[in-house]
């Protein structure tokens, strides 16, 4: 709950400025505005997105095993790319062109690859763990048939 509401507290400034400038510079200073029902939609998408983004990564931050202090890793994961992508989108919809919605069709195959690595790599992309010699945590009991069979090898040797 404390990684949570930290990182809310990081990044809800950030996000309601940012949404903020781009309401404002859509509707009222956009130089590309067309004020047509797919450019409402196409906003309220955006929005939408963020709002998901912005959740995803305050769940992210409670869950995340890398909240430690020790850790440098932004709280988020995949969620602030889509998180980029989406302001990328709003800054160029903004500016220049309403045909930049197109770049949010890297969604979908993002999303597909990230879930077949998941199901790819043996025990899912949260298999590694925060040790940095790579080792898994593993039981006192596992530990020991370990030892057992690397005495085994040594005596079989000697």
């Amino acid at each position: 709950a404390a990684a949570r509401a930290s990182a809310g507290q990081s990044y809800r400034p950030l996000f309601l400025g940012i949404n903020a400038v781009y309401l404002v510079m859509k509707l009222g200073f956009s130089p590309t505005a067309d004020y047509t029902i797919w450019s409402y939609l196409g906003m309220c998408f955006l929005l939408g997105l963020n709002w998901l983004c912005y959740t995803s990564i305050l769940d992210s931050a409670s869950t995340s095993t890398t909240a430690s202090t020790s850790s440098k890793d932004l709280p988020g994961g995949a969620w602030l790319d889509v998180v980029a992508l989406v302001w990328l989108v709003q800054a160029v919809t903004t500016f220049w062109t309403s045909s930049t919605y197109y770049l949010l069709l890297v969604l979908p195959p993002l999303g597909a690859y990230k879930i077949y690595r998941t199901f790819q790599s043996p025990g899912g992309t949260y298999s590694q763990n925060e040790n940095n010699s790579g080792e898994q945590d593993v039981s006192e009991e596992v530990q020991q048939r370990r030892q057992k069979r690397s005495d085994r090898r040594r005596q079989k040797r000697s």
